[in-house]
């Protein structure tokens, strides 16, 4: 989603307890937002409570699919060695 309860500026996130609460509330302009909102999410940071942290993910968040980090590292290595081989000088 994009929100702007954060910061002030509009930023591209995943949704949760604040964005839901904070959507069609008046908010500040940029810094003065961020700045409104920083102690709580410093303070959600250090209690681990995401739903009152900003949670900021690209376009592409949708796409991302759960996999054991050995598995992500083999298919990045596996993907890097195509692309090298596609790029390697024929000899």
């Amino acid at each position: 989603m994009i929100t702007r309860a954060f910061s002030g500026r509009a930023a591209r996130g995943l949704g949760n307890r604040f964005t839901r609460e904070m959507a069609g509330a008046p908010l500040a302009p940029y810094q003065v937002q961020n700045s409104l909102t920083r102690d709580m999410r410093a303070a959600s940071t250090q209690r681990g409570d995401s739903g009152l942290l900003s949670l900021w993910a690209g376009q592409a968040a949708a796409l991302a699919r759960e996999v054991p980090a050995a598995e992500l590292v083999a298919q990045i290595i596996r993907e890097a060695d195509a692309v090298l081989a596609r790029l390697a000088p024929e000899r």
